[in-house]
């Protein structure tokens, strides 16, 4: 795909290798701690030095600004000035703040200094968070690859991203409830987070097109992670809308790849031909689900949760 650029915003994560590889950029969000402002380096390298220093614990303010609608410009035009001609740009879902907004406010400014130039370019909202984001990306890059019409990719991604189910388990729920409530979720109450945090009893949430909801509740965050890699590997024995599995983990690959189930799903991957992702998560992620957690997801039929 030579001429059709890939632009995500940061609260997606996918390996460094990957976005070289296939020309997947992104444009950056803006984290504070404390009250001291950093922009997000879209780095995994740069994640994990964060998220091992403690600065995203519950004991500290921490919050995410939407990327502005001056950096989706400058991405884009420095897209167009490389030469594409086709710009495809996927947010996280739309009732996660202003990221939306903002990429549709710089393609409308973009599209009037165009002049004669032909060029396509379209905002979509990914209905999805964190892995998911990094799901449907990928997958229209496979589509693209494949030679499909770049027209046909895109109405089929806006339809995929109403059937990727992305699943999480946070690490502190605790912390993911206090953080979540800035962006106006409820996918976990008080009492489901203390009891949470007292007993060791986990939410695994679940987020599909533009909502979320917890779907389990198990004990142990161990156990809640088997549970989800069990589940995907129901989902996959099921069948899937995309060969793909997106995992990021608010901590090492390494470590990710040593928890309970894992094995047994990438095993399964294998035999199916389904192609396992697994990332370092984003800054984003690391903030709102909290360090240590798990962010994973497949494209596949609305169901129930079957763990």
């Amino acid at each position: 795909m030579p001429k059709t650029a890939i632009i995500l915003d940061s609260a997606c994560s996918l390996p460094n290798e990957v976005c070289a590889r296939y020309g997947i950029s992104f444009v950056p969000l803006t984290y504070t701690v404390n009250r001291v402002e950093y922009t997000d380096p879209c780095d995994q390298s740069q994640a994990l030095l964060a998220f091992a220093t403690g600065q995203f614990d519950r004991k500290n303010t921490v919050f995410t600004s939407a990327p502005s609608s001056d950096a989706f410009e400058k991405a884009i035009q420095r897209k167009l000035n490389a030469g594409y001609d086709t710009i495809i740009v996927q947010t996280v879902n739309r009732t996660q703040g202003e990221t939306y907004l903002n990429a549709n406010t710089a393609v409308t400014r973009i599209q009037k200094q165009l002049g004669d130039r032909k060029a396509v370019i379209r905002v979509m909202d990914s209905r999805t968070v964190f892995a998911g984001q990094g799901l449907l990306a990928v997958e229209t890059v496979r589509r693209l690859l494949k030679g499909d019409n770049e027209d046909d990719v895109r109405r089929k991604m806006n339809k995929l991203s109403s059937l990727i189910h992305t699943f999480i388990v946070p690490r502190s729920p605790l912390t993911a409830l206090e953080r979540s409530r800035e962006r106006n979720e409820k996918n976990v109450g008080w009492t489901q987070a203390l009891v949470a945090s007292t007993l060791g009893i986990h939410p695994v949430i679940c987020n599909t097109n533009d909502s979320s909801a917890a779907v389990g509740r198990v004990w142990g965050f161990e156990k809640a992670v088997s549970a989800v890699f069990a589940h995907a590997c129901d989902r996959i024995e099921a069948g899937l809308y995309s060969p793909i599995i997106t995992l990021t983990y608010a901590g090492a690959v390494e470590e990710l790849r040593t928890l309970p189930g894992y094995a047994s799903l990438s095993q399964l991957a294998k035999q199916k031909k389904v192609k396992l992702i697994p990332a370092v998560a984003s800054m984003a992620a690391g903030i709102y689900t909290s360090v240590g957690s798990l962010s994973l997801a497949v494209a596949t039929a609305p169901h129930n949760w079957s763990r």
